[in-house]
């Protein structure tokens, strides 16, 4: 949520999306210090998070997926699949390493390098 709020302070403000599954996005509007959240619950995966959430981002000049690089990086591809017309309009999340969450980025790596590795696995059988 770090990364969420100090993404709208540079560009302006806007809505805040929570997408998340057994209780993260309702956590994560919980940490947003009083701004306004849309809370998606439904979501079970990234690209459950993105799909749920395009209806929010239709009104949107600028789009931001605040989370960590890696997660961000899927996150953004699965936007340009679904809606390559919503997807030009992302702008880079704020992230700053020295403020808190740089061990985030590790985790997202290793996650990352897991999920390529299941899907080699799959693809050689």
């Amino acid at each position: 949520m770090a990364v969420a709020l100090q993404t709208l302070a540079v560009h302006g403000g806007g809505l805040l999306v929570a997408s998340g599954h057994r209780g993260e996005a309702e956590r994560l509007a919980q940490l947003a210090q009083g701004h306004p959240v849309i809370v998606e619950s439904t979501a079970r995966s990234t690209r459950e998070n993105v799909e749920r959430s395009l209806f929010h981002f239709e009104e949107a000049d600028q789009l931001a997926i605040a989370t960590d690089w890696f997660h961000a990086r899927r996150a953004s591809n699965y936007l340009r699949q679904l809606r390559p017309d919503l997807s030009v309009r992302l702008v880079p999340a704020e992230r700053q390493w020295r403020h808190g969450g740089w061990w985030i980025e590790p985790g997202g790596a290793a996650y990352e390098a897991l999920l390529e590795t299941k899907r080699l696995i799959r693809s050689a059988r």
